[in-house]
This record gives C-alpha cells, structure tokens and sequence, in this order.
C-alpha cells in the first residue's frame, strides 16, 4: 500500500499494518469493557442506595436463590451457632489486612440457617494463628442486608472446609462451604447491619470500586488505541525526496 500526499508518502508494510489492527482493535475492546463493567457498577450502585432507604422487614428465604431479594433490608429472630465460625482471609479495610467473619445463624421457628458477615475484624499479629471471635452482643436477632456471594472472576486457594473450628476461607462459596457442613444452608449472606450493636467494622459496599475507577480505566485504554494509531502513521509516513522525484522524471 502506498498513499502520496502533497510532499508525504505513507508506505506502511503489510506486518505494520497487522500489529496496528491487532493493538488498536485490543485496546478499544478492552476500553468497551470498562464502560460496560462501569454501567453495571452503577446499576448496583443504583440498586443498592434504593434499597437503603427502605424499613427493615422479614423475608422468606428459600433455598433457591431469589435475585428479587438481593439488597433488601431484613429482619430475624433466631440463634448465631458460634461453634461454626468462618474467617473470610483477604479482607482489605482503610488499607489494613484482615477477616469478614462469617457466623451461621438458625431462623427461629425453622430449621434453616442463614450466613451472617459481621464484618471486618483486624489480622492481628500472627497470621498463623486466628484471632479470638467475640461472641455477638444481641445473640438471637439479626438485622442487615441480603446479598448473593458470587464465585465469579479470578479467586486464589480452595475453599476447604475441616472439622477444627473456627476456620479461614479464601472466599465464599456456598457449595463449597455446604459440603463441609453437617446441616443445610440457604445461598445468601447477610451483612450485619451497623445499626446492631457488634464489634466489627460494618462499611458495606456493593462493588469494590467505584464505576468512575472503571470510566478512567477506559480512557486509558483509548488512549493507548489513539497511540497506537498515531504511531503507525508517523512510523509509515517518509518526505519524499525532491531530488530523486526530479532525477526520475528526467530519466
């Protein structure tokens, strides 16, 4: 391919032309993506904050996940089975590491058991030994957020559940943790409200990040495809040489 332009040539080579296609076409993917990863962020942002502003009520929890419910303000009587305490390892909160504890609570009347977070406790000193559980200050009653944990996206370790009590997990997984149960679990996690007295640190977010974290991700990712464009214009573009075009035209 070669285009003249006024005193300018571009003469790109056909290997040029295929890594331009190949990154620019990368990179304006990758950029789509955020923006999409940032709608659906806000989506939940939106989702949750609606939720929010809604009276604490008791729901019927079955054992079939009910997106319905996700986010939803619920109220419980029951009993916190303390002899059964998860440690959520991986936990960041204000840049400190640390546990979500994870506590099985029986609904009273029923014989089904909810998983409560009761939020951020400190590592500690010793990441070989676990840290002492408080018991909870209002053991029979339980008000907080309905979520559905997910297993999506990139998880280091296996969830693994032994018989020594209480235990550290990587992540959740209620299929995972259910086969290490002797009773049966309904698939959701409720975030201890921080209107419960309690002693661990309750700041819910429904993501991570923020959908503007992602936005920024994906103008950085147009912009490397605008750098891309650029660069395979300027390193293709040549003057042409005044002299030669005259010394040919004389031949």
């Amino acid at each position: 391919m070669r285009i003249k332009i006024h005193q300018y040539e571009f003469v790109p080579s056909q290997l040029m032309v295929f890594f331009a296609m190949v990154f620019f076409c990368l990179f304006v993917l990758l950029g789509n993506w955020q923006l999409q990863r940032a709608e659906v962020k806000r989506d939940i942002q939106q989702r949750y904050q609606a939720q929010l502003n809604q009276p604490y009520r008791y729901w019927v929890l079955e054992h079939e996940p009910d997106e319905s419910l996700v986010y939803r303000k619920i109220s419980l009587k029951g009993a916190y089975m303390n002899d059964r305490i998860l440690l959520v390892d991986n936990q960041l909160y204000q840049g400190q590491a640390g546990y979500h504890v994870l506590v099985p609570f029986m609904i009273e009347g029923t014989r089904k058991v909810l998983l409560v977070n009761r939020g951020w406790m400190s590592l500690g000193y010793d990441r070989e030994q676990l840290p002492l559980v408080r018991e909870p200050k209002v053991p029979n009653q339980v008000q907080g957020i309905v979520t559905l944990p997910t297993t999506e996206g990139f998880r280091m370790g296996e969830v693994a559940i032994t018989h020594h009590w209480p235990q550290r997990i990587p992540y959740i997984d209620i299929d995972k943790i259910q086969q290490g149960l002797d009773f049966r679990i309904l698939p959701y996690v409720v975030w201890l409200s921080p209107d419960i007295d309690d002693y661990y640190v309750r700041d819910w977010k429904p993501v991570w990040s923020p959908p503007e974290k992602s936005e920024a991700y994906a103008v950085q990712w147009f912009s490397f495809a605008l750098i891309v464009l650029v660069l395979f214009v300027a390193l293709n573009t040549r003057k042409i040489n005044t002299e030669e075009n005259n010394d040919t035209s004389g031949r």
